[in-house]
This record gives structure tokens, sequence and C-alpha cells, in this order.
């Protein structure tokens, strides 16, 4: 889990520093620390069903109307990972249910198209809108 995210900042790292016309070497040892964003810790913990985690971040000051790289929500993560615990939690917070992504794609559509009926019924009861 967190070597995925490790890696994955050492690629945003290099791909930033090629756009910066420069190649820096990337220190390796035990003084280096590698420290995550709350959005992208959220994400994570969405993605994996760390129930735990999420409620945790939300306590640490994430914010649950946190977009994701494809301009949906964290609701669109849940519907799309089968999160329902999380998309509960997100929704008591306020999300948008009706919050479109780039494609105009709501989280009932990503939760229908990914064939997961409780987000589908979550999003259905929910009488915010």
């Amino acid at each position: 889990m967190r070597c995925d995210q490790i890696k994955a900042y050492y690629e945003r790292e290099k791909a930033f520093q090629k756009r910066e016309g420069y190649v820096k070497k990337l220190k390796h040892g035990k003084n280096h620390r590698v420290r995550f964003n709350l959005a992208d810790m959220i994400q994570d913990a969405i993605i994996r069903h760390d129930d735990k985690e999420v409620l945790r971040l939300l306590k640490d000051g994430a914010d649950p109307h946190t977009l994701v790289s494809s301009g949906g929500s964290l609701l669109h993560l849940c519907a799309r990972y089968d999160n329902a615990f999380a998309a509960e939690i997100l929704i008591d917070r306020g999300v948008n249910v009706n919050h479109q992504d780039e494609d105009f794609w709501t989280s009932m559509h990503v939760a229908c198209a990914c064939d997961n009926p409780d987000i589908v019924l979550l999003l259905l009861l929910d009488h915010s809108h």
C-alpha cells in the first residue's frame, strides 16, 4: 500500500524534473522521508476499503469535497470501488451526489456502470438533494 504511494511519488518527481529541464538524482536513505498530502491518502484509503483510515483522515482535516484527476469527487471513487461505508460518510459530510466529472458522469452513473447496487441504493436514498 505505501510502496505503491512511494513509487507513484517518485514517478511524479521524475516527470516534474524532466518538465523543468533537469534530472536530479533522487535521494534514497534513512533520513529521506516522503510525505503525502491528505487528498492522495484519502483516495488511497477509499480504494483499499480502509474505513478507519478514511475516518482518521477526515478527522485530521482531509477535505471530503476533494476532486480526483478525472474531475470526479471522492464519491465517484466510492462508486467505482464499491465502498459503501466511505460513500455514506462522504454523503453525511455534505458531498454533492450530483457532481459531474469531466465526462458529465455522476456517482450514480459510475455505480450503475460498475454494477454496485449498494452504492446505487445509497445514492437513491440520499435526501439532501
